[in-house]
């Protein structure tokens, strides 16, 4: 609806308010039987109105002759949209359209204030525009007089004439004028394309320099174990498939700086984010991160504690709320015993460890366009780097505590005890435990070359996923013992020991 729309609709509401509604007979109003009845409405119109809430708009003039600052004023701050819009396009845009947009805009501006110049001197009977002290008339000197002063170079060769030059002292008082006003937008200008060259700048140097591999892999069953090349036997007693470790998911990240000096991270950190749908999700973390009865499902629903450093491939889970007992008060005294109290506070350390590693988003309350996502933190081996130089190889364990992993599965592997299922032992069946939307990886950490706080991110979908395979080394040592990476195979991978990878689709 356009602004005179709006007006027209609200100026009929406001007469039709004017009028005296109609007296109505409270035995002429029926109920409908069907309480649905009574809202539906013709098809194809909604069965509700629909109401447009905005702000009322006061005149700020009259609040500041008061001295009142209006709630628009403290928090209703507007940029102009079209000029945000043109900042983002240039931070966008690569530096050779960016530099052609900026000559364009300057040789236009100079062009604009030189026919300004040329119809000043023209009501001014061409005695205004002085080249070496002669009275000139061609546009040429127009453009010369107005780039020098739109650039402030000012060679002195050209300029507005003086005073002394003229019989009447008002004649080029437009000139000096438009001429003042270009020297100012040039200084404006030449600061405006200097700050946002400047800003492109610190953006690039914000970027780590760094390579995400483009695919994840998943190893799993007999590829966990560590074979050497020339080991070929195989244990036919089965003891090596009574327990089966969890599968691991892994990508790799190859700093490009590596044989640069202080071409290093300091401190570098991943945080990895995976984004399931809620119908996906666990059914219990789902009502637990809802509003509505979050005390008492807390309760029933398990969670393992935080641990960043991981030793070992297997993990028990810790089902708190085995441990987590109901209140209970005491009838002689009235006060809350030991159990109750120590019940509480772990179910508000429940909601705290809850909220803290996964986050429920609701873009669409009727889950009708986009569904309910839920957004749960990832914990890997090594979530932290001190010094990272060369290749940094990330794993996650799919066990019982992974939000990759279906529901139906981690109960499963509780009930194995930790370990991955036997007859889950295959790549269509480990493609078939997981599920997820996107994984999303976000590196930070301190330059060592520029000592500024760098960043990077990578989104894998689920199809980047691939089954039984391992990735194959980078490192290389070159003829002179220097050791190097070969950033070419930081895609390619092979077969996991054992066997057991999906078939790949392979161009030709």
């Amino acid at each position: 609806m356009t602004e005179k729309e709006r007006i027209k609709v609200q100026m009929k509401n406001f007469f039709n308010r004017l009028k005296k509604p109609p007296i109505i007979d409270d035995s002429e109003v029926h109920a409908p039987e069907d309480p649905e009845e009574g809202t539906a409405d013709v098809q194809g119109k909604p069965s509700k109105p629909q109401y447009r809430l905005e702000t009322t708009n006061v005149n700020p003039f009259f609040l500041d002759c008061r001295g009142v600052v209006g709630a628009k004023e403290l928090s209703d701050i507007k940029p102009n949209e079209r000029l945000a819009s043109c900042l983002h396009w240039m931070f966008r845009s690569n530096f050779t359209v960016l530099f052609s947009f900026m000559c364009l805009c300057f040789f236009g501006l100079i062009v604009l204030f030189a026919g300004f110049i040329s119809a000043a001197s023209r009501l001014a009977n061409d005695d205004c525009v002085r080249a070496g002290g002669i009275n000139v008339t061609a546009f040429t000197d127009d453009f010369a007089l107005s780039w020098t002063t739109f650039s402030t170079v000012g060679y002195g060769s050209t300029y507005p004439a003086l005073t002394n030059e003229n019989d009447n002292d008002d004649q080029c008082l437009l000139i000096t004028l438009i001429c003042s006003m270009e020297s100012f937008l040039g200084v404006l200008y030449s600061g405006f394309c200097g700050a946002i060259l400047f800003g492109k700048i610190l953006r690039i140097q914000s970027h780590a320099q760094v390579i995400f591999s483009d695919a994840i892999i998943i190893r799993y069953g007999r590829g966990l174990q560590e074979y050497s090349e020339d080991d070929d036997s195989d244990s036919d007693d089965g003891s090596e498939d009574k327990k089966i470790l969890c599968p691991v998911l892994e990508f790799r990240i190859v700093n490009r700086l590596f044989n640069e000096p202080g071409g290093e991270i300091m401190d570098a950190s991943i945080n990895v984010v995976a984004n399931v749908n809620a119908r996906d999700a666990d059914p219990n973390l789902v009502d637990a991160l809802n509003s509505s009865g979050r005390s008492k499902l807390l309760r029933r629903y398990s969670y393992r504690r935080e641990n960043n450093s991981v030793g070992s491939r297997r993990f028990p889970p810790i089902n708190i709320s085995d441990s987590i007992m109901s209140d209970t008060q005491s009838e002689a005294s009235g006060r809350i015993s030991l159990d109750s109290r120590w019940s509480k506070k772990s179910s508000k350390g429940l909601s705290s460890l809850i909220s803290r590693n996964h986050r429920a988003v609701d873009e669409d309350p009727s889950a009708r366009l986009v569904a309910k996502r839920i957004f749960s933190k990832m914990y890997f081996e090594q979530c932290e780097h001190p010094f990272f130089k060369r290749v940094w190889v990330g794993r996650h364990i799919l066990n019982g505590e992974s939000p990759l992993v279906r529901p139906k599965v981690k109960r499963l592997i509780r009930k194995n005890n930790g370990y991955w299922p036997k007859e889950l032992n295959d790549y269509t069946s480990v493609r078939q435990s997981l599920l997820f939307n996107q994984i999303l990886v976000s590196l930070n950490g301190v330059s060592n070359l520029s000592a500024h706080e760098v960043y990077a991110q990578k989104i894998y979908d689920f199809v980047d996923m691939n089954v039984g395979y391992q990735f194959v080394n980078t490192l290389y040592k070159d003829v002179d013992g220097t050791l190097k990476v070969d950033t070419d195979l930081i895609n390619d991978v092979r077969e996991q020991h054992g066997g057991g990878g999906e078939p790949l689709i392979v161009d030709d």
